[in-house]
């Protein structure tokens, strides 16, 4: 396993989806500046700001991110034709699979890490008060937990619709609707599990809006969508369709007239 995770990385260095999920993590802590900047009735503290980049990771960016990163890197094996090079190794596909989908996790930190960095070059600037060192870890492990929630909670869809090299995007399409919903509030959403990854590190997120929710119905949410995520994965079969780019033969000229 530390093999196909090493692997997948130097992969990574060619793949350009990864400027495009970093742009993203840095879009989220600049659209909460925004919120901030247009909300004029509120009073702008640092972590109030890191609960709306919180906010704004989770139900805008991540899921869409992580959706787009994992159905690209998987159907690369389909659109690059190198399943059948895998194949002769020989490597299980679930345990390819498993590789990818750990180096995926590892990116969940490694992009929260990022957007941590931006959100507090952005607070900087802005002046908002309340920053320092507890509030600094604080905010790293809130944000970074919500993310790794966010990870689990698309997983599902991941491992049902970015596996396929021909309806992935349709899978990040209904990332972005799944993540959506999660700007909604109410009771029930205790057991929506992009909602619960929130509630797991901030149960206060819908305060401002008269809503108080629960840490147990979020983390049982969270352990069932997991345990979904593991069936799926153990009765995931490869892909049989593939994506090859049919090259047009050279027409060899005769000689002579």
């Amino acid at each position: 396993m530390g093999k196909i995770i090493k692997t997948e990385f130097l992969k990574l260095k060619r793949y350009s989806v990864i400027k495009a999920g970093i742009i993203m993590t840095v879009l989220s802590p600049l659209l909460s500046l925004f919120y901030s900047t247009a909300n004029g009735g509120q009073t702008w503290t640092f972590d109030y700001f890191m609960q709306q980049v919180m906010i704004s990771n989770c139900t805008l960016f991540f899921p869409i991110i992580i959706a787009l990163i994992a159905g690209y890197i998987i159907t690369r094996e389909y659109t690059d034709d190198t399943m059948k090079n895998i194949s002769t190794i020989p490597i299980p596909y679930k345990q390819l699979l498993s590789g990818k989908l750990l180096v995926l996790l590892l990116l969940t930190i490694i992009f929260s890490l990022i957007g941590c960095v931006i959100a507090l070059v952005i607070n900087i600037i802005a002046g908002f008060p309340g920053a320092h060192f507890g509030n600094l870890f604080n905010m790293f492990i809130r944000v970074t937990g919500a993310n790794i929630g966010i990870y689990i909670s698309v997983l599902p869809i991941i491992l049902l619709f970015c596996c396929s090299a021909n309806n992935f995007l349709g899978g990040v399409a209904l990332a972005f609707v799944y993540g959506y919903f999660g700007t909604f509030e109410g009771t029930l959403l205790n057991y929506y599990p992009i909602k619960a990854s929130m509630i797991l590190v901030d149960p206060t997120c819908g305060a401002e809006y008269g809503y108080t929710y629960h840490i147990f119905p979020a983390f049982i949410t969270i352990v069932l969508t997991f345990l979904i995520s593991v069936i799926i994965l153990a009765n995931k079969k490869k892909e049989p369709s593939t994506l090859t780019v049919t090259k047009k033969k050279k027409v060899v000229r005769k000689k002579g007239w």
